[in-house]
């Protein structure tokens, strides 16, 4: 049964937010409490949010990382609504909506939980931050004409020191993201495991690694050119030598509510792949 629903929108898609207005409306008239809004308006008011059963993520892929962001830490399950280019991460189609919540309602449809990462900022031995990330946590150059170096260590067994562009650890949802475009695998997001991938290294024979859902990686900086942290593409936190970020697995996870086989994972993915390309 659902009894409040958030609807969270892509606000720079005219088609989006009229059809996110529509389905607030749609809810509202079955006797469901409905919130329409966008992320930063969740965020000014955290009690918008407050006794939520479902949200809804009317947008493509970065709606539904800024939605993730706000349903993680209140357990909240989301539905995502495929309205951007790929739309990795959605299955529900914008003419589906309706007929996806109803059967949500009636208790059907499963859920999908998706691992997070936790990255830790230490300064002069100090935690002076700590972020969640659904799909990736990137340290990377600042400066367009230097790389960086970052010595990079797994569960404290020294592995590489990359002279890159960049340096990433990613999930298994996030191994379709900018993972992907760096070089790396795509990874079955029903997995644990975490994802390294250098971005664009130079003079190394470490390929990109997939490692144990337990390993803890730890990303120093020894480059005195700038360089940025950044967490689901947001964040871009300026880094200083000698900082270290540790990454490892969340112990919290991300639900997401799915209507169909998780198997059809691979057919979509092929798909999406495919409109990529054209």
């Amino acid at each position: 049964m659902l009894r409040r629903v958030a609807v969270l929108y892509n606000p720079y898609s005219e088609s989006t937010v009229e059809r996110s207005n529509e389905l607030a409306a749609w809810l509202r008239s079955r006797g469901i409490v409905a919130w329409c809004g966008v992320s930063q308006e969740a965020r000014d008011n955290p009690g918008a949010l407050h006794d939520t059963d479902l949200m809804v993520a009317m947008g493509g892929d970065g709606t539904v990382l800024r939605a993730a962001r706000l349903c993680f830490p209140l357990d909240i399950p989301v539905l995502a609504v495929a309205l951007g280019h790929l739309s990795f991460m959605a299955e529900v189609q914008p003419d589906e909506v309706y007929e996806a919540i109803d059967r949500v309602a009636k208790g059907g449809g499963w859920h999908d939980e998706r691992a997070l990462i936790r990255a830790t900022l230490y300064r002069d031995g100090q935690q002076v931050a700590e972020f969640t990330a659904l799909n990736e946590v990137v340290l990377s150059r600042s400066d367009i004409s230097r790389v960086i170096k970052a010595h990079v260590r797994v569960d404290d067994s020294p592995l590489t020191t990359y002279h890159s562009d960049g340096v990433l650890v990613a999930t298994a949802t996030g191994s379709t993201a900018y993972a992907l475009a760096a070089g790396g695998p795509i990874m079955d997001p029903r997995s644990r495991a975490l994802l390294l991938v250098g971005i664009a290294p130079h003079l190394t024979s470490v390929p990109s690694m997939v490692l144990h859902e337990d390993a803890v990686v730890t990303i120093r900086v020894e480059s005195r050119h700038h360089s940025i942290l950044a967490v689901d593409g947001r964040e871009n936190l300026p880094l200083h030598h000698g900082d270290a970020v540790v990454v490892r697995r969340s112990s919290k996870v991300c639900t997401f509510v799915r209507l169909r086989p998780s198997s059809q994972f691979y057919t979509r993915l092929v798909a999406r792949l495919r409109r990529e390309d054209e």
